[in-house]
Order: C-alpha cells, then sequence, then structure tokens
C-alpha cells in the first residue's frame, strides 16, 4: 500500500515538475535573438514553480503523518482492594 502511495506521487511529481517548465516560458518573437540576458531574467515565475512544489510535498507529507503500525498502548492492571469490617 506504501509503495504504491510512494510511485503515485513520484509520478505526479514528474508531470507537475513538466508542465510548470512548459507553462512558464515565453514563446519567442519570430526573427528576434532569444538573448540570454532576458532569459534569465524570469522573474517571479520560479516563486511561483517552487511554491507548487512546496504545496505539494506538504500535501503528501500531512497525507502521510500517522501512517503505519503503532505499537498498542499496554495500560497497568488496575486492583481494587476492599476493606474489611469487623
Amino acid at each position: 500500500m506504501r509503495r504504491a502511495s510512494i510511485q503515485a506521487a513520484a509520478v505526479v511529481t514528474a508531470i507537475v515538475l513538466g508542465f510548470s517548465a512548459m507553462a512558464s516560458a515565453d514563446p519567442l518573437t519570430p526573427g528576434k535573438p532569444a538573448g540570454v540576458h532576458a532569459a534569465q531574467m524570469m522573474g517571479d515565475k520560479e516563486w511561483l514553480v517552487f511554491g507548487g512544489v512546496a504545496v505539494v510535498l506538504t500535501a503528501v507529507l500531512v497525507a502521510n503523518v500517522g501512517s503505519g503500525d503503532h505499537t498498542a498502548v499496554a495500560a497497568a492492571p488496575i486492583t481494587i482492594v476492599s476493606p474489611t469490617t469487623s
């Protein structure tokens, strides 16, 4: 069960990272040079990508909190002593 969820999370992460790279790229104008400086000045788009990855990782971590096998809590036995009257 856990292995399947890890594989599913890996596939979803790969898809999200692939789409985010395509979505953040601006189309080039025909007939003009691409320019390294313009490509390096990406602006605030990388924060959106990192924010999206952070949200996905947070969701996976929250979903997995408390999962797994835990040992049962062992309580001490209770003994009741009744007073004797004479």
